[in-house]
């Protein structure tokens, strides 16, 4: 099955059969060369129709600080820079890093399903390929650029209003009618190939904590570290595929409760079964502002990962455009 990214009738999630000797949930549907999974949602029609949300020319940063979160989640390194002096005339800066410690882009080649005795990524891509190829790295998100319209769901406004407050540094599963409802009272909806965006909480509270703290809620183990995400189960993975989000995003360190609960880990639908990208620990703090000020939850929304050929993930530079 190939489908035409320009349409706006799309199958929904019930509705598609894998091909032959593909995993049982896989959406492979752009075609066997594709390494843009549904990015490729964000034709040129939609992102005309994107550039219209920006009215106003008030440009916001959604990349966190590089040096965040200190130290970083799940034992990965932390970010290394220095300036190298070429003497009084000039200087250059080093950068050292590691593309999932901070606010970043998980591309195609981070994570993987099972399938028979091995694992598979995204359109028929396994690890001997990834060893050895550059198939299905971010340089494709680089040469097609994510630029769209972006919709900010502030879901940790609205638990504040409702008086649903919760520590974002524990397992606070959200649920898809509360989402929903949130969405609702921003009078906001979704369009195919929209860039979905959660804020909930986790870097506002984050921010507030000390030095020692920070430390004290950072786990090693893949499971040993604790925060809010939305709640995996059909229903929200219904949402997610049939809405046909042409990425999704938020600012906690990973899009779903931690830890997950098998077999709902939003990760292994959504990257390797669907092709939809996944951004994490963005800061979102600004933007809630600008879009609690002008009482619009959508903008014109541009990322240009790092063109790097087989690149696994990158730093977002996203920016969203009012």
């Amino acid at each position: 099955m190939k489908l035409d990214p320009d349409s706006d009738n799309l199958p929904k999630r019930s509705e598609i059969t894998p091909g032959p000797g593909e995993p049982e949930g896989t959406a492979w549907v752009w075609g066997k060369d594709d390494e843009l999974g549904r990015l490729n949602l964000l034709t040129p029609r939609r992102k005309l129709a994107a550039a219209k949300l920006i009215q106003h020319g008030e440009s916001v940063n959604l990349d966190w600080s590089a040096f965040l979160p200190n130290p970083p989640a799940f034992g990965r390194e932390p970010f290394e820079f220095k300036i190298k002096s070429l003497g009084p005339m000039g200087n250059d800066d080093l950068y050292n890093m590691n593309t999932q410690s901070g606010s970043q882009w998980d591309g195609f080649r981070h994570v993987a399903m099972p399938h028979g005795d091995k694992h598979v990524f995204y359109n028929n891509l396994y690890q001997e390929e990834i060893l050895s190829g550059t198939r299905c790295g971010i340089h494709a998100w680089a040469d097609h650029g994510i630029v769209g319209r972006g919709v900010l769901i502030d879901y940790w406004a609205y638990a504040k209003k409702h008086s649903k407050t919760y520590d974002p540094t524990t397992t606070h599963a959200i649920p898809l009618s509360e989402l929903l409802a949130c969405a609702a009272e921003q009078n906001t909806t979704f369009q195919y190939g929209d860039i979905l965006i959660i804020r909930s909480g986790y870097i506002e509270y984050y921010n507030g904590l000390s030095q020692e703290a920070r430390a004290a809620i950072t786990g090693t183990g893949i499971y040993d570290f604790n925060f809010v995400g939305v709640k995996v189960d059909d229903d929200m993975l219904d949402f997610l595929h049939d809405n046909y989000f042409a990425a999704v995003a938020g600012d906690m360190p990973a899009f779903e409760a931690w830890p997950p609960k098998a077999p709902f880990v939003a990760h292994t639908f959504l990257l390797p079964c669907w092709g939809l990208p996944i951004g994490e620990m963005w800061d979102l703090e600004r933007l809630a502002e600008v879009c609690r000020k002008r009482g619009k939850w959508e903008f014109f929304f541009s990322s240009k990962p790092a063109n790097v050929p087989g690149g696994v993930g990158s730093h977002p530079n996203a920016m969203a455009i009012f």
